[in-house]
């Protein structure tokens, strides 16, 4: 990742990490909007682990047929199941803290 674009001698120095280093990256959160590009989202689960990214569309400016596709991208990208239900489901409950 981009780990070697921080100046540890800069201004941000209070931080647990640098702000572009991979393990703040990591604690971010990501949706998964890619307009069906299958790469993106296996380099975002790749990249920040499954647990980060989370189903996002553009609705309502994506309707019908491209509204499903935000979540068939999903479905049909080749993931483990595992992965799958936590982006389609269980990693926007955690982001809502909502309970199950």
């Amino acid at each position: 990742m981009s780990d070697h674009q921080h100046d540890p001698a800069g201004p941000v120095t209070r931080l647990r990490a640098p702000p572009c280093a991979s393990t703040t990256a990591r604690r971010l959160w990501y949706d998964t909007v890619g307009h069906g590009h299958v790469p993106a989202l296996r380099a975002a689960a790749a990249t920040f682990g499954a647990d980060r990214p989370f189903l996002g569309t553009d609705f309502p400016y994506e309707a019908g047929d491209l509204f499903r596709t935000a979540v068939s991208f999903i479905e049909h990208a080749g993931l483990p199941d595992d992965r799958t239900r936590r982006m389609l489901d269980d990693n926007a409950r955690i982001v809502l803290r909502a309970a199950p």
